[in-house]
């Protein structure tokens, strides 16, 4: 007979009222959409865990939940000295690591050996990340290598209203929560207003393109225009919805149809996990 799995030594204990429609076992891991329900690494839901569960309840309740235990279970369902990743499996975990494509990867405890797993959920934290253009990202009009240029000590692909600037590629954290940011930087080489516009495409690892996000037009910098200045153009509108996901990858294309700048890279910030 199968032994229920016991949650022991709670941490960071704190009540949540579960979601209309929720049903939570004791030892399930908890997370929030549009209230709290069982946490779910798959792509089509991707809720990461912030809670383990240590009890059950039904939609409307209020129960008890942790950050940090001690699970324990007689039937030893876990290998030894392994790292627990939130699973596919609604408020389960699973030893291996999510594979599929948008599937958020988050580690949420270790096992200490097989009857006894450590859970310690921690919160998302905010990463940054700048990607410089590239010597030869930047390509002109006709194929041709868009001509680098050094301006007050900044280097990259000069970039002006008659050719393409450049294609900036990258790819997203593959615990992704949100992205919050993403500015290309620009070092002005003319007090003349910038107008960018932005499109991308991109895939997850072997796979076609997913498409293209939202095409963006007519971006200003945020800051006032100014010569031998870095400044910011805001593309976050281009990554939509299905671009910031868990370990995709994109190019951006940036296409000016005015300004003189030379082409520094692209700051992007988010919260991870």
């Amino acid at each position: 007979m199968s032994e229920p799995t016991k949650v022991l030594y709670p941490e960071k204990v704190t009540d949540l009222v579960l979601k209309a429609g929720a049903m939570v076992g004791q030892g399930e891991l908890l997370g929030y959409s549009s209230g709290w329900v069982r946490s779910d690494a798959d792509a089509a839901t991707n809720i990461y865990a912030q809670y383990v569960a240590l009890q059950s309840g039904v939609g409307g309740q209020l129960i008890k939940a942790c950050k940090k235990c001690l699970l324990f279970d007689e039937d030893a369902p876990w290998t030894a000295n392994t790292a627990q990743y939130l699973s596919g499996t609604a408020g389960a975990t699973t030893e291996t690591r999510p594979t599929t494509d948008g599937d958020v990867i988050q580690v949420v405890g270790r096992s200490l050996d097989t009857k006894r797993c450590m859970i310690d959920i921690q919160d998302p934290k905010e990463f940054e990340l700048f990607i410089r253009s590239g010597t030869f990202n930047a390509l002109g009009g006709a194929g041709a290598v868009e001509a680098h240029a050094i301006d007050a000590g900044w280097e990259g692909a000069d970039a002006d209203s008659a050719a393409i600037a450049g294609y900036i590629a990258g790819q997203l954290p593959s615990g992704l929560v949100s992205l919050d940011a993403a500015d290309l930087i620009c070092d002005m080489q003319a007090a003349t207003a910038l107008d960018i516009d932005f499109t991308l495409v991109h895939a997850y690892k072997g796979a076609a393109n997913n498409g293209a996000g939202t095409t963006v037009t007519a971006q200003a910098t945020v800051e006032t225009e100014a010569d031998n200045k870095i400044l910011r153009v805001s593309a976050l509108a281009a990554f939509d919805a299905t671009v910031k996901l868990p370990a995709k990858y994109f190019t951006l294309k940036v296409d000016p149809d005015g300004g003189d700048f030379i082409l520094v890279g692209l700051y992007l910030r988010g919260f991870k996990l």
